[in-house]
């Protein structure tokens, strides 16, 4: 296997293991995000119906009462003035859906749902919950919904919900003296729903991801292009250079180095000492072949330098 294919093998390997724990961060990160974008527009329109309730409630209703023509009239009442704001801007947006519901309403059309009424039950049971928030439905009908209690906290709202007797005759013809009665300060007499789609954020999301990870393969194989490209001309070239020159002098082929070029760095001075390696094997070579010198081996000795030879000299 040649070493870019191996070198090849490895970025993909770590390229794989890269892209996956990006991508899962990515995808955390965005659906958190897309999450929390949700939850901030179920919010904001939970405010805007509570604000249309509080400019009814304060606003529109002393003016209303100042009419004294003995007539109930429904835009006085808080609940009705926010479903039906609210329902004018579902007609632009039908995928996002307001609704105040309660066990005991006046208008029957309010009547909690049976998960409405698992709502309910919760803010009744701990007066400190303000707040309720999860999801319903799967798949392109998944919504996200955010629900807020209603409280009775106001004394001018008993007038029309403590006995049938004491509410606007007018009301009481309109609704009937049964629903609606028997409210009690304090208590919980019904709930906001809001109710936010969750496909388009998700959508988002999920686009975003593979923008990120769509962007991260092409900058990878880019540069894995490019770096296999530089690594055969720099180091794979050089490298079966090398070979060739070992593989020559292996085969004692005189002169098989003699036509590669040289190369530059590292490589050529690994070069050069196989070069300088085999020149020495072949004078070494050729000195074993060559064999001892005869007239060499029947040479004498030398003398030590500094001492006279007195072998055959005469006696003093």
């Amino acid at each position: 296997m040649r070493i870019e294919t191996r070198f090849a093998w490895i970025i993909g390997f770590c390229f794989c293991f890269g892209v996956s724990v990006a991508g899962y961060i990515s995808y955390k990160l965005e659906s958190r995000q897309a999450h929390d974008e949700i939850k901030l527009k179920a919010n904001m329109l939970l405010e805007a119906a509570l604000a249309v309730r509080a400019y009814t409630g304060n606003d529109v209703a002393p003016v209303l009462q100042t009419l004294q023509d003995n007539d109930f009239h429904a835009a006085q009442v808080p609940s009705f003035a926010a479903q039906n704001t609210m329902a004018r801007l579902a007609q632009k947006f039908p995928d996002y859906k307001y609704r105040e519901s309660s066990l005991n309403p006046t208008n029957l059309n309010d009547r909690a749902s049976d998960w409405e009424v698992g709502l309910l039950r919760e803010f009744q049971a701990d007066a400190k919950l303000l707040e309720l928030d999860g999801e319903i439905g799967s798949g392109k009908n998944q919504r996200f919904y955010l629900a807020r209690p209603i409280r009775m906290s106001s004394s001018a709202c008993m007038q029309c919900h403590s006995t049938a007797a004491a509410a606007p005759v007018a009301m009481v013809a309109k609704y009937g003296p049964v629903n609606g009665f028997g409210w009690k300060m304090g208590d919980v007499v019904g709930l906001q729903l809001m109710e936010v789609p969750t496909a388009p954020a998700r959508e988002k999301a999920f686009n975003s991801v593979l923008v990120t990870i769509g962007s991260l393969t092409c900058v990878f194989v880019l540069s894995a292009a490019v770096f296999l490209l530089l690594l055969r001309r720099h180091v794979t070239d050089p490298l079966e250079m090398l070979t060739r020159v070992a593989h020559a002098a292996s085969l004692d082929e005189r002169g098989g180095s003699a036509s590669l070029a040289m190369v530059g760095g590292q490589f050529g001075d690994l070069q050069q000492a196989i070069v300088r390696l085999r020149t020495s094997v072949d004078r070494a070579m050729r000195l074993f072949e060559r064999g001892p010198d005869p007239a060499r081996a029947l040479t004498p000795p030398a003398a030590p330098s500094g001492k006279a030879d007195t072998t055959d000299s005469d006696p003093v």
